[in-house]
């Protein structure tokens, strides 16, 4: 099932002109001014405001107030900074009414002011993006980890699975944008008059702003990206479980007015989201290389700064004036008599020796004996070598039509029976620790078309080995 792609219309929810005041000259100053009408009068810090609104006199005596300590403006329809006072702070009015960020009404004879509940969302994601700071993945993994739980558990519906959807996406969309942000730092950093500029600038903006909060925790053992394993079970669970159903009619009921289609759509689209988690680990090695590589230069640049002599085209002038200024005999050059380029003052030639003679080294052919013991060892070796395909054939000849297979069904006959046995073993214990079987780990190649799971506190025990137990789980048929 196929979900839509459309791009979603933003202008069906936001004003049309809502961008104007922030695409002008003065958009520095009218940004300004918004942010504090915002945290004034309609933000979640100001007073409550009358569900009516607020006086239009308010609202213009703030913007008055605000233009008394900030100038000067640029000149803009008309309109200069020697315009009066009260003039200007009307047609600034007038201005964000006109785009769509305050809203007037009349009530009786008075003209009563609001902000839609729209454009204060909006204007409340913007400050916040501004003020964001360092991510830290810490608090965002075992969010988006608590929020699935409730959902599993059946405390929580559709809307908590929405919500650690939309978490998992803006963790991958803030380690991906940490990287650019850290390629387009160097070249403006490297641009700094000083020294001791560059330096400050490198420490408060490149370690303390861009950054992972708990970067260096990431390299640890007990690292909070190894609780996705835990996510990615739970988004499976889901998917594949009664709750499925569950979830489905949940958003047919509420999100979608009984359309079971768009319903599933949306399921599967948050759950696609969650599995993306999984490739958080090609983001954080892409961040690693960029701030590598931004290391590389800074430590370069300061190298150059701290080597290179302060005020070196100062020097460079005052030298020259001084030779321009000199009596000829000042200017001779500190050499010996006699001539500069004479054969005995020369370096004589470096002589190289004559190479060895090479000859071919003597070589005997092998005995018959040689070559049998040969053989024996390369089939020894190979005997006790596991490939996937050896692994998929000990494994077809006991899958049947289920799929489902336990460790107490699997027959070992041979010395390849035993060592794809092992393997097998290796798999479940390996799968069962802290963070799961990694893509890295050479063995993860060795999952073809199953996956294993380990029973906790069981062993079984067979004519040859004494091992835990552990079940496999068929996924696609192996090619």
């Amino acid at each position: 099932m196929i979900e839509s792609t459309s791009t979603p219309p933003l202008f069906t929810v936001l004003p049309d002109g809502l961008f104007g005041p922030l695409a002008s000259p003065n958009r520095h100053h009218h940004w300004h001014l918004l942010c504090r009408l915002f945290e004034e009068f309609f933000g979640p810090d100001a007073p409550m405001p009358p569900s009516i609104g607020l006086q239009r006199r308010e609202i213009t005596s703030a913007i008055e107030r605000y233009l008394l300590t900030d100038d000067p403006w640029e000149d803009e329809d008309g309109v200069t900074p020697d315009t009066p006072l009260a003039m200007r702070a009307a047609n600034l009015y007038d201005r964000f009414r006109d785009a769509g960020w305050l809203r007037q009404e009349r009530i009786g004879a008075r003209e009563m002011v609001s902000m839609t509940p729209v454009v204060s969302q909006f204007i409340a994601t913007l400050v916040e993006f501004t003020e964001r700071g360092p991510t830290f993945l810490s608090a965002k993994i075992r969010s988006i980890e608590l929020q699935l739980l409730q959902v599993v558990e059946g405390k929580a519906g559709g809307d908590m699975l929405d919500e650690a959807a939309l978490q998992a996406r803006q963790l991958l969309s803030n380690v991906a944008a940490i990287s650019v942000q850290v390629r387009d730092l160097m070249p403006e950093l490297s641009r700094a008059e000083s020294t001791a500029s560059f330096a400050r600038q490198l420490f408060e903006r490149y370690v303390g702003k861009l950054f992972v909060g708990d970067y260096a925790d990431l390299h640890k053992d007990d690292h909070p990206l190894a609780r996705r394993t835990s996510i990615l079970t739970m988004a499976r669970e889901i998917e594949h479980s009664s709750l499925r159903g569950s979830m489905i009619q949940w958003y047919s009921e509420r999100t979608t007015g009984g359309d079971s289609v768009r319903a599933e759509q949306r399921l599967l689209r948050n759950l696609r989201r969650l599995q993306e988690i999984d490739r958080i680990d090609e983001y954080l090695q892409r961040l690693d290389d960029d701030i590598r590589q931004a290391n590389r230069r800074a430590l370069a640049f300061l190298d150059y700064r701290l080597r290179t002599p302060d005020r070196l085209d100062k020097l460079l002038r005052r030298a020259c004036r001084g030779v321009l200024s000199a009596p000829g005999e000042a200017l001779r050059l500190p050499v010996a008599p006699g001539h500069l380029l004479e054969e005995r003052r020369l370096r004589p030639p470096v002589r190289r020796p004559q190479p060895i003679p090479r000859t071919a080294n003597s070589t005997a052919p092998p005995t018959p004996e040689q070559i049998a013991r040969l053989n024996l060892l390369r089939q020894m070796k190979r005997v006790r070598l596991v490939l996937p395909e050896d692994l998929v054939r000990y494994l077809d000849r006991h899958w049947d039509s289920s799929v489902r297979l336990d460790s107490q069904s699997l027959r070992v006959d041979s010395i390849e029976d035993f060592r794809a046995y092992q393997t097998l073993v290796t798999l479940a214990l390996r799968s069962h620790r802290a963070g799961g079987l990694r893509r890295d780990d050479p063995l993860h190649r060795m999952l073809c078309g199953f996956r294993i799971e380990l029973v906790d506190g069981e062993r079984i025990r067979n004519d040859h080995l004494h091992s835990p137990r552990f079940v496999l789980h068929r996924t696609r048929k192996a090619a």
